[in-house]
């Protein structure tokens, strides 16, 4: 199955910059729709007694936050006519409101999109952060790091792999994007030879036409997703493949987890399925 349509959110600063260039430049590889939606939290000042707030402050209101969508769908109509891609984008503006419907509105579309980094992933609006979105829609969420600025994406792609039921929801998800790669490389955290279902994954890989080389890495001091890092710069990874919370995400909130620390670490863009 081809990529026929994504979808990318927080337009504008930072994370959200740096993920509507990787979901460009996947709009332009296979030839997809694009579709930006920018979320606005709930204006503070809306949720005072209804004695303070005025038609004339509501009115006020209103119009920040259109000129806030405004402003930022004028960024990305420039953006995307830069690109060549006039006639297969849209832009949709979600209020607070909906906040909870992001991951809803995800589902009607084949891939997600989304600016990460500790800011994004600690922000007060918890329905709208990407690890979220990932675990709530039901599609895969490409999390891009605020300093991701690659000219074109890098056909090296690392498939974190431990055998259990959301890497394998992850190896899914990527099998089509996979099969566009130049290397695909099977990275299993442990020492002694590969476990069978690291073999496994290798063997239907390989029945879907894509060829994945395994590398074993023994966790090091900073732990499995340092670890993970590490083997993804030694092995040259324009992307990281994986599946997401596969413990409670209230435990990682709490006392830290693989997914967290990737999340808040990694430097290239992270698809993540749950």
């Amino acid at each position: 199955m081809a990529i026929r349509s994504i979808l990318t959110s927080y337009i504008g600063d930072g994370g959200g910059d740096s993920a509507l260039r990787l979901a460009v430049q996947m709009a332009q590889k296979y030839d997809a729709r694009l579709t930006a939606a920018v979320w606005q939290p709930a204006n503070p000042l809306r949720i005072r007694p209804a004695s303070f707030l005025t038609r004339e402050i509501d009115a006020i209101l209103d119009q920040a936050e259109t000129e806030f969508a405004e402003t930022r769908r004028a960024a990305f109509d420039e953006r995307v006519a830069q690109a060549g891609l006039q006639g297969r984008t849209d832009f949709v503006s979600l209020s607070g409101s909906h906040a909870a419907g992001l991951a809803a509105y995800a589902r009607g579309h084949d891939i997600v999109v989304m600016g990460g980094g500790p800011a994004a992933l600690r922000g007060d609006s918890f329905a709208v952060r990407p690890d979220v979105v990932a675990l709530r829609s039901g599609r895969p969420v490409f999390i891009v790091p605020p300093g991701y600025s690659a000219e074109r994406i890098r056909e090296t792609a690392v498939i974190a792999w431990d055998g259990k039921r959301a890497a394998a929801r992850a190896l899914s998800d990527a099998m089509h994007i996979l099969g566009t790669k130049e290397h695909v490389t099977l990275l299993s955290i442990g020492s002694g030879p590969a476990p069978d279902h690291l073999q496994g994954a290798q063997r239907l890989m390989a029945l879907h036409g894509i060829e994945a080389e395994i590398a074993l890495r023994p966790a090091g001091p900073g732990g499995i997703g340092r670890t993970i890092l590490d083997a993804c710069s030694e092995l040259g990874a324009g992307q990281l493949y994986m599946g997401a919370y596969e413990h409670s995400k209230f435990s990682e909130d709490l006392i830290g987890g693989v997914t967290r620390d990737i999340l808040e670490n990694a430097p290239i863009p992270v698809m993540m399925s749950h």
